[in-house]
């Protein structure tokens, strides 16, 4: 807070009446001012009364932290520390380099308006800040329905890529694709064209996916959803465990992107499918499959759609 008085600190201990300088004695109230006797405390009174003020903190303190006592005291502050300041010192106490504690606490109150001092940091303490900073602000941010189902979806490893705006992965006869819409997206203008060779995702007019597919698909048993902000797309590999193209096997289902031609960063760099591939589920009777036939019209959640 502001300085209570701008009375300026004597110079060495003296009675503030007098100038003696021994037999001195401080006033009980404010801690201030020396006098030698009850007489010249009465004298120097009417002066005096205008700038003797108690100093709660300043008194409680004192044992402990002198120094801290008489900054406090001397312009005339009354102890109110915000939360910042109080971490500052509390910092500055455990820090092992940068401003001591002494250094800190003078800025704070070692002058009638105080200005804090700037931080001095070395790269590491930067660093360190920096990671602490990044850390707290994912912990606080508040994730809504589209990030908490965005990150619910676990790319398992060699069997699809992740991407800013796209995931995809596959088993032995489905391929599953997910892409993230941009926030203030309507449902009714997204749509998803699904073709047997041929994919294409378009938002407000505009294709943010398409091309040829990897391999055939089953058109009629595959479909597309839209929920929670998230085009979430499957589809029914033409050629699958258990039904191959001729002169093909099993290894020949894996799809190593979503589209023929993609770049390197949306291929899996895989010469052969990873044994886990096989490991992975697979339909063993399609004609009833789970999904329902596509219409190229799509499945929306009506209460979460955004206009």
């Amino acid at each position: 807070m502001a300085a209570m008085h701008e009375e300026e600190p004597k110079e060495g201990k003296e009675c503030a009446n007098c100038g003696e300088t021994q037999g001195l004695g401080l006033c009980s109230r404010c801690h201030s001012a020396y006098f030698c006797s009850r007489k010249c405390q009465k004298a120097y009174w009417p002066f005096h009364k205008e700038f003797c003020r108690r100093n709660d903190f300043a008194d409680m303190i004192e044992q402990d932290e002198p120094k801290f006592a008489r900054f406090i005291r001397r312009h005339g502050k009354v102890a109110v520390l915000k939360d910042d300041e109080v971490e500052r010192i509390e910092r500055a106490d455990k820090a092992t380099s940068g401003y001591s504690r002494d250094e800190v606490m003078q800025s704070m109150y070692g002058n009638a308006n105080p200005i804090a001092i700037r931080p001095k940091y070395n790269a590491e303490d930067l660093r360190k800040m920096a990671l602490k900073e990044e850390e707290e602000s994912r912990v606080r941010r508040i994730e809504g329905p589209q990030e908490k189902s965005w990150n619910a979806i676990q790319v398992p490893d060699m069997l699809g890529i992740q991407q800013e705006k796209c995931k995809w992965f596959q088993n032995q006869s489905y391929v599953e694709i997910y892409y993230r819409l941009p926030t203030n997206a309507r449902t009714h203008r997204v749509n998803v064209d699904l073709q047997p060779r041929k994919l294409s995702i378009e938002v407000e007019g505009e294709k943010v996916l398409d091309g040829t597919l990897f391999a055939p698909i089953k058109k009629d048993m595959s479909t597309w959803i839209i929920q929670d902000g998230l085009v979430e797309i499957t589809l029914l590999k033409r050629y699958r465990r258990g039904l191959y193209e001729p002169g093909k096997t099993n290894a020949d289902t894996f799809w190593r992107s979503i589209f023929l031609g993609a770049p390197e960063q949306e291929t899996l760099q895989v010469e052969y499918p990873p044994s886990v591939y096989y490991a992975t589920e697979y339909e063993k009777e399609t004609q009833s499959a789970k999904f329902p036939k596509s219409s190229n019209r799509p499945m929306i959640d009506r209460s979460k759609e955004r206009r």
